[in-house]
């Protein structure tokens, strides 16, 4: 089974933020979907923290040094291409500058982590993928907040954060 890693970045304002990207739409694996920061795991990858920090510095243009692994959860399997992901928790200290590496990158948004808590942000639900050359109906978790629609392995990480820290005071920044 094919490995990836992602930093889901918690950056530490007063009123703290998580971090989302969308994958450019010329992308092959997941074009145009909302995502954390990361890839695929490299022959030169001591392991899937240098992955994630890796590819973190890549799209982000913030240096991997920045980020503080908190926690690394237990790794998501993708729905429609069967990848295991590690996601690892990572905070960041203000102030940060974005520089996206846009051949992979359309776009970056901060989310107040408090969206996440609120009742039923983060909810079950179901979305069509391709799988096998047809459209087949999943359940998966769900969440929207402003432009973004945060659905399948992403949704799954948030639900296990959520799970792993029940509340804001309880996140590890």
């Amino acid at each position: 089974m094919l490995q990836a890693a992602v930093v889901i970045p918690l950056v530490n304002y007063v009123e703290p933020a998580i971090v989302f990207i969308r994958r450019a739409a010329h992308m092959r694996r997941n074009p145009g979907q909302i995502a954390f920061p990361g890839g695929i795991v490299e022959a030169a990858d001591a392991d899937p923290t240098a992955t994630a920090l890796r590819e973190f510095e890549e799209e982000l243009g913030i240096s991997g040094q920045r980020v503080r692994v908190v926690d690394r959860l237990d790794p998501v399997v993708t729905l429609s291409l069967g990848v295991s992901v590690t996601p690892l928790v990572g905070v960041l200290e203000p102030p940060l500058e974005y520089r996206l590496d846009e051949r992979e990158i359309a776009g970056v948004q901060e989310v107040p982590i408090a969206a996440l808590y609120a009742p039923g942000a983060v909810r079950e639900g179901t979305e069509t993928i391709p799988r096998d050359g047809r459209e087949v109906v999943v359940s998966t978790w769900l969440f929207d907040h402003e432009n973004l629609h945060v659905w399948g392995a992403t949704a799954r990480m948030l639900h296990r954060l959520l799970a792993r820290y029940p509340s804001v005071v309880d996140l590890p920044l």
